[in-house]
C-alpha cells in the first residue's frame, strides 16, 4: 500500500525532470541561434549597414534570447538594475554607409542563414513531435516558415489553407482577403472621375474672419480655399468622394454624408489659417496658433496646407474619420493615418505638430518620424514590432492625447489601426467606444481598458498585440505578401557604388551635403526597376514614372514610380552626364538640391537607374534650413541649354503649354526653381512670384507650379517652378519672393542662356 505514492512520485518526478532535460535542451537550441544571428548582425554593422544590423539584434532578442547580452550592448543599450536602457554615451547609428559591393556577400551569407535556422527549427519540430508535445512542434514549424517561407513540409505540418498563391492560417486568409479588397478598391478608384463643381455657398467662420475664399462643391463636401488652388481644390474632393468608396469596402457599416452639410476651409498660407482663429475666437487659442494646422471652427474644419498633396491628404483623412465615427484620440489619429497611408503611402499632415522644430530636429532618428513617406513609417513599425518590449502595448492607445502624442505613440496608433482594419473594423470601433467610456468616467487604468475589450471582443489585448507584432514582422508567407515588401538585402546591387558618388560628387558641385546609400530604401527601387525589366516598351517619362496593373504593377508601385528618378540606357562610365542632364529636370534636380535628404535608395539592373530620394528625408538642421533656388543666386556665370524638349519632361509640359496657347511646340525655356523641402518652411502660397528679365529689360513670359504634377521630371515636393514658355537667350536674371512669416522674402540672380 505504502509503494502506489511512491510510484507515482516517481513517474511524476521522471515526467518532470524530463520536461526539465527538454526545457534545457530548448534554452540551448535558442542561444545557439542568438549566437548565428548576432554573428551575421555584428558582420552587418561592420559593413556599413546598421539598419539591417538592428533588426536582426532584435529578432535575437525577440525570437531567441530576451536577455542576450550581446545584442542589449550592440544596440547601445546599458543594464541599469534588472532593465535596459539605452545609453546616452553610445547612441545608436541611424544611417547606412556601408557600399553595394560591401553588401553583396551579406546577401549571400544571410540567405544561407536562414536555410541553416530553418533546419535546425525543423529537427525542432520533429523532437517535439516524436515525444508528443505538439504545442512546441508547431512553435518551430512556424518557425521554420518565419526563414524559408515556401517550405512544404512546414506548411503541411501546419495545416495551412492557400492564400492567394501562398499557405497561411484562417486568419491570415482573412487579412490577405480584406487587404487585397481594400487595395483593389483603391486602384480603382484612382481613376474614377466624379463631378466637382464651383459652388456659392458662404462659410460664416470665414466671413467673419474677411479671409477671400472660393467655393467647390461635390456630391457630398463642400470645400473652400485660395483661389489661385481652385484646380487643386476640385481634385481634393474627388479624393474625398473616391475615400468614401474606400471606406464602404473597409468598413462593414454603412455612413450617409449629407450633401452640403460638411464644410471644409483649406489655405496654403498658414498666417489665413490663424486670422480665422483669432476673428472667431476658438477656445485654446494660443495653445493652436503654436501647435496646431487644423482646427474645427463652428460647423467647419479649418487648416492650413502647404501644397497640394497636403491638401488631398487631410480631405482623405477628414473622410476617414468622419465615416469611422471615432471619438479618442488615439484611435481617431490611428485611422486618419491609415487611411491616408494606403491611398497615398505618406503622410503630410498631423492634427498637432510631431515636435514644434521650426526647421530643426533633435536628432537624424527624430527627422525620420518627420519624414511624410510612408515606406519610413513602416520601418519605424517594424522597429516598434521587434522589440523584446513590445514598443507601446496597446492598451496606451485608449488614453493617447492628441495634443501631446509622442512619435511612438503615434507610429503605433497608426499601425495597430490599420492592422485591425484588415483584420476586423467592427472589433476596433468597439475598442474606441470603450476609450470614449473609460474617459468619461476619467478611468485611465489599462488594466481596464484591456478588461473591457475581453468581455465585449472576446480575445485579449495580448493577443492582438500578439498578431499585430507578427503582422509587422512578417512572420509567414501571408503577412510578407501582404506587406509587399522587399526584403532589404535582395535590393542590393552591383554598380551603386560609382552611381552614389557622381550623385554626391553633384551635390557637392552645389554647395549640398552628401547623401549615404540605404539597402532599406532600395527596396521599392528593385520592385520598379524589375517591373520596367518586364515591360521594356515603357520609355516615354509618363510611362517610367508609373505601374500598370494590367502590366504587372501594382498602385503603392505606382505612387513610388511618380517620386522615383528613373534612368534607362544608364551605365557607371556617364554618370556625371547623366546627372548634368538631371539639372534641366525640375524634379530631378530637386533630389540634387534638397537640403532634407539623408539617404538615398538606388537599384542598378544593367541598363536601367531607379533612385528613391523620398524616403530618407526629414526636416532639415538648422544650418541647412532655408530656401534655395536654381540657378544659384551665388552664381552669375553659369550658361544652360536655353530650352529643354518637351518630350525629355513629359505630358504635364505638353499640357501646360497647350493651356498658354502654346500647343505643338517641342521646346520650352529652362525652367527656373526655388526649393523648400517637403518636410516644412514652405511659403504663403499666394504671395510666392517669379520675375524673369532679359538682358534687355524685357520680362519673360511664363508659367509659375508650386507642388503641381505627378511626374517627377517636373514636380517634387516643397518646389515651384518657373516655366518660361519660350526658348530663352542671352543674359537672364530673375527674383523670387514670398512671404515668409511676417518677413518679405527674395532671391535674386543671373544666368546665361545659349
Amino acid at each position: 500500500m505504502i509503494q502506489r505514492p511512491l510510484l507515482s512520485s516517481l513517474v511524476a518526478f521522471t515526467l518532470l525532470g524530463g520536461a526539465a532535460a527538454q526545457q534545457n535542451e530548448e534554452l540551448e537550441f535558442n542561444q545557439r541561434q542568438a549566437k548565428a544571428l548576432n554573428a551575421f548582425a555584428k558582420k552587418a554593422f561592420d559593413k556599413g549597414f546598421p539598419r539591417i544590423a538592428k533588426v536582426v539584434w532584435m529578432q535575437v532578442h525577440k525570437l531567441y534570447d530576451p536577455e542576450n547580452v550581446e545584442a542589449w550592448t550592440a544596440l547601445g543599450y546599458v543594464k541599469i538594475g534588472s532593465s535596459w536602457n539605452p545609453d546616452p554615451k553610445r547612441p545608436y547609428p541611424t544611417t547606412d554607409t556601408g557600399s553595394g559591393a560591401d553588401g553583396q556577400p551579406l546577401k549571400s551569407s544571410y540567405e544561407s542563414l536562414k536555410k541553416d535556422l530553418a533546419n535546425q527549427h525543423r529537427q525542432q519540430a520533429d523532437k517535439f513531435a516524436k515525444a508528443g508535445r505538439a504545442d512546441r512542434a508547431q512553435h518551430h514549424w512556424r518557425m521554420v516558415l518565419r526563414w524559408v517561407d515556401n517550405d512544404e513540409q512546414a506548411q503541411k505540418a501546419l495545416s495551412h489553407v492557400d492564400v492567394g498563391g501562398v499557405t497561411g492560417t484562417e486568419l491570415e486568409k482573412t487579412l490577405f482577403d480584406r487587404s487585397k479588397a481594400i487595395m483593389k478598391v483603391v486602384a480603382e478608384q484612382s481613376k474614377t472621375d466624379y463631378g466637382i463643381e464651383d459652388a456659392n455657398v458662404k462659410c460664416q467662420p470665414l466671413d467673419v474672419a474677411g479671409v477671400p475664399y472660393v467655393t467647390v462643391q461635390s456630391e457630398h463636401f463642400v470645400l473652400h480655399g485660395d483661389a489661385s488652388e481652385k484646380e487643386n481644390l476640385k481634385e481634393a474632393l474627388r479624393w474625398a468622394e473616391r475615400t468614401i468608396a474606400v471606406c464602404k469596402v473597409a468598413f462593414p457599416w454603412e455612413v450617409q454624408f449629407e450633401r452640403g452639410r460638411v464644410h471644409w476651409a483649406y489655405f496654403t498660407a498658414e498666417e489665413a489659417y490663424k486670422q480665422v482663429l483669432k476673428a472667431n475666437k476658438v477656445p485654446d487659442l494660443e495653445w493652436k496658433l503654436e501647435h496646431s494646422k487644423t482646427s474645427g471652427v463652428g460647423n467647419t474644419v479649418v487648416g492650413a496646407t502647404s501644397g497640394r498633396q497636403t491638401l488631398f491628404d487631410a480631405c482623405v483623412r477628414n473622410v476617414a474619420q468622419g465615416y469611422s465615427g471615432f471619438g479618442s484620440d488615439g484611435f481617431r489619429e490611428g485611422i486618419g493615418h491609415t487611411f491616408v497611408g494606403m491611398i497615398f503611402n505618406n503622410n503630410r499632415l498631423f492634427s498637432v505638430d510631431l515636435k514644434k522644430q521650426q526647421g530643426t530636429s533633435a536628432s537624424e532618428e527624430d527627422r525620420e518620424f518627420t519624414s511624410p513617406d510612408f515606406d519610413v513609417w513602416k520601418n519605424l513599425s517594424l522597429e516598434l514590432a521587434w522589440r523584446s518590449t513590445g514598443g507601446v502595448p496597446a492598451n496606451k492607445l485608449a488614453f493617447c492625447d492628441a495634443s501631446n502624442f509622442s512619435n511612438e505613440e503615434r507610429i503605433k496608433a497608426w499601425s495597430f489601426s490599420d492592422y485591425m482594419v484588415r483584420r476586423d473594423p467592427t472589433m476596433l470601433q468597439k475598442m474606441d467606444a470603450i476609450a470614449l467610456e473609460l474617459q468619461k468616467m476619467r478611468i485611465k487604468q489599462p488594466a481596464e481598458f484591456e478588461k473591457a475589450v475581453q468581455e465585449r471582443c472576446q480575445v485579449s489585448l495580448a493577443q492582438l498585440d500578439k498578431e499585430w507584432e507578427d503582422f509587422w514582422t512578417g512572420a509567414s508567407p501571408v503577412l510578407k505578401a501582404i506587406q509587399n515588401n522587399t526584403p532589404p538585402l535582395s535590393a542590393i546591387s552591383k554598380g551603386v557604388d560609382k552611381w552614389l558618388e557622381a550623385f554626391n560628387a553633384a551635390r557637392k558641385q552645389l554647395g549640398k551635403t552628401p547623401v549615404t546609400y540605404s539597402a532599406n530604401f532600395s527596396a521599392r527601387c528593385k520592385d520598379h526597376a524589375e517591373y520596367l525589366r518586364k515591360n521594356k516598351e515603357l520609355k516615354s517619362p509618363a510611362e517610367l514614372h508609373t505601374q500598370s496593373i494590367d502590366l504587372g504593377g501594382s498602385y503603392p508601385g505606382s505612387l513610388f514610380a511618380q517620386m522615383a528618378l528613373v534612368q534607362p540606357g544608364a551605365n557607371v562610365a556617364n554618370a556625371k552626364k547623366v546627372l548634368e542632364r538631371w539639372i534641366y529636370w525640375p524634379g530631378y534636380r530637386d533630389a540634387l538640391m534638397s537640403n532634407g535628404i539623408l539617404s538615398v535608395g538606388m537599384y542598378l539592373d544593367g541598363d536601367l537607374l531607379v533612385v528613391n530620394a523620398t524616403s530618407g528625408i526629414g526636416a532639415p538642421k538648422a544650418s541647412d534650413a532655408g530656401a534655395d533656388c536654381y540657378p544659384p543666386r551665388n552664381d552669375t556665370n553659369l550658361i544652360f541649354d536655353g530650352e529643354v524638349p518637351v518630350a525629355e519632361l513629359g505630358p504635364e509640359v505638353a499640357e501646360l503649354l497647350k493651356a498658354n496657347g502654346r500647343e505643338g511646340k517641342k521646346t520650352i525655356g529652362f525652367p527656373l526653381t526655388l526649393h523648400f523641402g517637403s518636410t516644412g518652411g514652405v511659403p504663403a502660397r499666394g504671395t510666392l512670384q517669379c520675375t524673369v528679365q532679359n538682358q534687355k529689360g524685357e520680362k519673360i513670359e511664363g508659367v509659375l507650379k508650386f507642388d503641381d504634377g505627378v511626374v517627377r521630371t517636373t514636380t517634387a515636393p516643397g518646389m515651384a517652378t518657373f516655366w518660361p514658355l519660350d526658348p530663352l537667350k542671352g543674359k537672364i536674371s530673375f527674383a523670387w519672393s514670398w512671404m515668409g512669416g511676417d518677413q518679405q522674402q527674395v532671391l535674386r540672380g543671373a544666368f546665361s542662356a545659349k
